[in-house]
């Protein structure tokens, strides 16, 4: 049982190599050159920490508000409890209704995707995101100025359902296709983790398409940037203004591009942000030591359930940082909110520490701290 901060730091930032697979009913095309990178993973795996991971899902997994006050689930946090952090293999411990478990392993499968589009496709963090639309359809879009991509993102606790996920991602393929949209890559990954330390697996897979037609776009990079903000003011807890940033958003993409209250409202119902110094920058997020938001009327149902659930807990309570870097934060101040580059590779990388504890920064300036109280 991990009981200090040493020992959760190595199990965060050990890394995991899952095996890969190419389904066999929806083989990689020969002839399409996006898919180079991945012809091998069959021999050397796909290799990620618990850290990323849990980073991914805590941010491209935040609901968008529904009010000013609709909170997220702090799925990180979460993911300490249920995932066995030092098992061999990545897998989930504990018992939890259907209801839990099934949204937690689709979370899962959504944070792997994100995590292998932005290795293998080198797409900018703030352009993966939910494909806008109607009718059968895959769940993500990205372009990394070459490739038009789109991703279906399955995940299971069960090994026997990854072929189930692959005939359903094959559907909506073709629904895609059915309505004369088509793109570079059209790709479907399907992550299995399971209980007890049992060997977790990824299947990939892109069946032959016939014809290429005129891609379908709705939105920009500009307002995919924005619905990732939202997301993001999510996963630092600010609700209030990832609400102002949805509206936004929705008036950008209709082309009024009105100006909405700006960020700094957040303060007077939420308190001054925590300020953290790393590496000289300054990040502002709040700390947070429950996952479930016990005031969240979308989470009220589950809320009442929760007891019912045998999540395993640990012998010292955990807590978890979620925040972003202060130059980031003050962009969404302006007049066009969240205009900035995305940090570079070396940027993230110069933050390896906060005093005694492990930290993650993504390109999109968020910061993850887990700590053991």
């Amino acid at each position: 049982m991990i009981t200090n901060q040493a020992e959760l730091d190595q199990c965060l930032d050990r890394s995991h190599i899952i095996s890969v697979e190419i389904s066999e009913i929806g083989p990689l095309p020969q002839d399409n050159q996006a898919y180079n990178d991945l012809r091998n993973l069959p021999q050397i795996g796909f290799e990620f920490t618990p850290r990323e991971l849990l980073h991914a899902i805590g941010c491209k997994t935040a609901a968008l508000p529904a009010s000013l006050t609709d909170e997220c689930l702090k799925s990180a946090l979460l993911y300490t409890h249920i995932l066995d952090l030092e098992s061999d293999h990545l897998s989930f411990q504990g018992e939890y209704g259907s209801d839990l478990q099934t949204a937690r392993s689709q979370e899962i499968g959504i944070g792997i995707m994100c995590l292998f589009a932005g290795r293998y496709f080198n797409i900018p963090w703030d352009q993966l995101g939910p494909l806008p639309g109607r009718g059968k359809r895959f769940d993500y879009r990205g372009t990394n100025g070459h490739f038009d991509c789109i991703f279906e993102a399955k995940g299971t606790s069960h090994l026997g359902y990854q072929t189930k996920q692959i005939n359903d991602g094959l559907e909506k393929k073709d629904a895609h296709h059915n309505r004369g949209e088509s793109f570079d890559v059209e790709l479907i990954v399907s992550s299995f983790v399971g209980h007890n330390g049992g060997l977790p697996r990824i299947i990939i897979a892109d069946p032959e398409k016939s014809t290429l037609k005129e891609l379908y776009k709705k939105g920009d990079n500009r307002y995919h940037r924005l619905k990732h903000y939202c997301r993001v003011l999510q996963f630092v807890g600010l609700p209030r203004a990832a609400y102002q940033l949805n509206a936004y958003a929705r008036e950008y993409l209709a082309g009024k591009q009105s100006i909405y209250k700006t960020i700094l409202d957040e303060k007077k119902d939420r308190g001054f942000l925590k300020s953290l110094i790393i590496e000289g920058d300054e990040f502002l997020g709040r700390w947070f030591d429950s996952w479930l938001p016990k005031e969240s009327k979308r989470y009220k149902k589950l809320y009442e359930r929760i007891k019912l659930f045998k999540i395993p807990q640990v012998s010292e309570k955990r807590k978890i940082f979620q925040g972003m870097r202060r130059d980031v934060y003050e962009s969404g101040l302006t007049d066009k909110p969240f205009s900035e580059p995305l940090l570079s590779r070396d940027e993230t990388k110069k933050y390896k520490r906060f005093l005694q504890f492990g930290i993650s920064v993504f390109a999109d300036g968020t910061l993850m701290i887990i700590q053991q109280q």
